[in-house]
């Protein structure tokens, strides 16, 4: 990877706000989803992590958050 390239900070954002803050920063990605083993959250996508797969290519896992939790 090359020093002068800016990896997107998109950790803990919504999918769809860290899939355009990367197409601005001109990196293609990819989308893959996790989730927890136990129970069924239903509120947004958020990423939690972002993996550089090539220059300007990364892969985004998104998890589901489980509204009114905190951590």
């Amino acid at each position: 990877m090359v020093k002068s390239e800016q990896i997107p900070d998109v950790l803990a954002l919504e999918a769809e706000e860290a899939l355009l803050i990367c197409a601005r920063l001109g990196w293609q990605v990819q989308v893959e989803t996790t989730a927890s083993p136990r129970g069924n959250p239903r509120g947004p996508q958020r990423v939690v992590r972002f993996t550089v797969i090539a220059p300007k290519t990364g892969v985004l896992t998104v998890a589901r958050e489980d509204v009114g939790k905190e951590v």
